[in-house]
């Protein structure tokens, strides 16, 4: 199964919170996950903000290193942020719907594990899949 992931769902894998099985199922199930390479930045923010202990700080490096990272080239910039006049999503949930996106015309069966509950509203909206437990 083939997964791009949040950082809502990064997080969950790390520190327990009420989403962390979902997480280490979803992780489970996976063949391939990417994930926006700004998600490095945003989790590390995370996890400082949550004061993480050094075992955490591992747990990060070690989901870092399963994901495939995506970025976003300068030029579609400014189509992000046009495009997220109708989303109306923050800067860096449009750049994880923007890319999840992009990689759903390579991976038509792509699914975004995600808990961050405006970006699943955008997914859905564009009829994209997100991925559940069960």
């Amino acid at each position: 199964m083939v997964l791009f992931w949040d950082t809502s769902a990064v997080l969950a894998m790390v520190v327990v919170e009420p989403h962390s099985a979902a997480a280490l199922q979803a992780a489970g199930q996976a063949t391939q996950s990417y994930a926006w390479r700004w998600l490095e930045v945003e989790a590390a923010a995370g996890l400082a903000r949550r004061r993480a202990t050094d075992e955490q700080w591992r747990g990060l490096d070690s989901v870092l290193a399963a994901l495939s990272h995506v970025d976003i080239p300068p030029v579609r910039l400014a189509d992000i942020a046009r495009e997220n006049r109708a989303w109306r999503l923050r800067a860096a949930e449009a750049g994880h719907f923007f890319c999840f996106r992009q990689l759903s015309t390579v991976f038509p069966g792509i699914q975004m594990v995600c808990f961050d509950t405006e970006i699943c509203a955008a997914v859905r909206a564009a009829g994209l899949s997100l991925w559940a437990p069960g």
